[in-house]
């Protein structure tokens, strides 16, 4: 079993104290500094609109993110079987 660890993150001016594996506390920290920099990205762009909105804004952003590359791994992953397939086939013909 991983052991666990407590990462303090200070994300969008909140400090959070959040328990991850050692295993995936170096991307948990990663995925913060991320967000703090989408945050001030947006900020920057909109520097009157409430932080609340921001927030969503920014969470609305990275989740389109997610879901473009998880529809690109997926489009792979169905190219990757037509070639199996199509290896499989020319390795029976010959």
């Amino acid at each position: 079993m991983s052991e666990l660890v407590t990462v303090e993150l200070r994300l969008i001016e909140q400090s959070f104290r959040l328990s991850t594996t050692v295993e995936k506390k170096a991307d948990l920290e990663r995925a913060g500094q991320l967000l703090n920099e989408k945050f001030q990205e947006f900020r920057r762009k909109a520097p009157n609109i409430e932080h609340n909105k921001l927030v969503i804004m920014v969470a609305l952003e990275l989740t389109q993110e997610v879901l473009s590359m998880n529809k690109t791994l997926q489009e792979y992953s169905h190219c990757e079987r037509l070639l199996c397939d199509i290896l499989e086939d020319i390795e029976k013909a010959v």
